[in-house]
């Protein structure tokens, strides 16, 4: 067996295919996560700062507490701060132990003075546990002595000079970045014009947002979904992308965009069963429960099989009994004007005279009309031929006989 180290793919049990964005976006096991970001800073597999630096994001999002997002600082020291902010802080620990140390002799001397010995002593820098009689313990001191031969012989001179070496290697490189970061003037970048592009190339681009939208939706990042639907709906408006942002909204709690997204799909397609749907969930979700009726009623006027709208408007029926049925017609009433004029009854009746009754004249007008027809007719009958009388008469046509008589 060989004692080659196994590789970090092999020891978190990771394919190579898992240092993907699209892997990663839709992971969400925090610890796996976490596994691919050691990988990706060991830089076996490659050096890959982008996808590094969206799996720290999305190892942020998933475990914000892991070790691995901690990031180490350098100590404040006399060489990595400004020389003022160095300065004011030194000057503020000498006025701290200055006044400490006057607080100090103050108390002491006030206990010297009063002699009592209820009250404890001053802190000081002596051992509370220390016996009477026993002399303080010094500190030790690093220095060598000259005389300690088995100090001597242990300590190792080259391993004090490397150490001595290091530290100002270090000390050299901090200053040179320091003085480089200074030296550097702000350069400032010139952003490209504006790229005229056509309708097509639009709608594409809209497209692959719609799409970047989508996968955001199904890892349940909804507010960066609604962003890329934002994004896509900028170049080229869609009904499509207005009702899967309207979706987002509705997952954000965002009832009213959601409803004014649908309101904008149902401009593009007013029979948009998913659209009218989703409308009817947000103005339930408003308390607009009559409102939300109306749109579930729609929605089965499109498809009276919908199971959605049959359960939703019976559930809302049981909570609002005056609602009308699904498919209750409203009658609209006109008022049609009478062409016959009223009968005014004032003009038949006038002060003292009485309008004669038109019936006997009607009468009248009848026979005129009987007798000037009775004439007619008889004057037609004189003017017709009178037919010859003969003793003999003419026979009949004669009729050819069919084939049964024969």
């Amino acid at each position: 067996m060989s004692n080659k180290p196994a590789r970090l793919l092999q020891k978190y049990d990771l394919l190579l295919e898992h240092l993907d964005f699209e892997y990663i976006r839709q992971c969400t096991n925090g610890r796996e996560v976490e596994n691919i970001v050691k990988v990706l800073r060991s830089g076996e597999e490659g050096y890959f700062p982008q996808l590094t630096a969206f799996a720290e994001e999305r190892l942020k999002s998933l475990r914000p507490e892991s070790r691995l997002l901690r990031k180490e600082q350098p100590l404040a020291t006399k060489h990595t701060l400004p020389e003022e902010q160095w300065r004011e802080i030194s000057n503020n620990l000498h006025d701290w132990e200055y006044r400490m140390k006057t607080l100090t002799d103050e108390l002491r001397s006030a206990q010297v003075e009063s002699d009592d010995t209820t009250v404890p002593r001053i802190r000081g820098t002596f051992d509370p546990f220390a016996k009477e009689g026993e002399p303080e313990k010094v500190p030790q001191s690093k220095v060598i002595k000259y005389c300690d031969y088995d100090k001597w012989d242990k300590f190792d001179a080259d391993t004090e000079m490397l150490k001595i070496d290091l530290d100002e290697e270090r000390h050299r490189e901090m200053v040179r970045l320091n003085n480089q970061k200074n030296s550097e003037h702000p350069k400032i970048v010139e952003l490209p014009p504006e790229v005229k592009l056509s309708q097509q190339e639009k709608q594409v681009i809209a497209g692959k947002l719609r799409e970047k939208g989508n996968d955001y939706f199904r890892a349940k990042e909804f507010k960066e979904a609604v962003e890329e639907y934002g994004k896509s709906l900028d170049l080229f408006p869609s009904a499509a992308c207005f009702n899967n942002r309207a979706m987002a909204n509705i997952k954000l709690q965002r009832y009213d965009q959601a409803i004014a997204d649908c309101n904008q799909c149902l401009a593009f397609e007013p029979q948009n069963v998913k659209a009218l749907l989703r409308k009817a969930q947000a103005l339930t979700s408003t308390d607009k429960r009559s409102e939300a009726y109306k749109v579930y009623c729609d929605v089965l006027r499109i498809e009276p099989t919908n199971a959605v709208a049959q359960t939703s408007t019976s559930a809302l029926r049981r909570q609002l009994p005056d609602l009308p049925p699904p498919n209750a017609v409203r009658l609209t009433i006109e008022e049609v004007g009478n062409d016959v004029p009223e009968i005014d009854f004032r003009e038949l009746i006038r002060p003292k005279k009485v309008i004669k009754d038109k019936l006997p004249d009607a009468i009248k007008q009848l026979k005129k009309d009987t007798v000037s027809l009775i004439q007619q007719q008889a004057q037609a009958q004189t003017k017709q031929e009178p037919e010859e009388m003969t003793l003999f008469p003419k026979p009949p046509p004669r009729r050819t006989p069919l084939i049964e008589e024969l």
